[in-house]
């Protein structure tokens, strides 16, 4: 889920409190995030807590490169 809302925050330019309120406001940002409207959206901290995870693991490039492979 929180990959996927990464995704909406590259694409709408979004930094990470701004990506926290639009899927508290936007209903498309749940759904495509896998959200129920009754659940909570995780804090913005929890987007830079995960990103910075992925690029310490060195995945955000591979997991990138191979999203960009299936769409090709």
């Amino acid at each position: 889920m929180i990959f996927k809302a990464l995704f909406l925050q590259s694409w709408y330019d979004l930094s990470d409190p701004v990506l926290e309120k639009q899927l508290d406001r936007d209903l498309l940002f749940r759904r495509f995030v896998g959200l129920d409207i009754a659940e909570s959206v995780p804090d913005n901290s929890t987007f830079w807590r995960f990103r910075q995870k992925l690029k310490t693991l060195v995945l955000i490039d591979k997991l990138l490169q191979e999203i960009n492979n299936q769409l090709t």
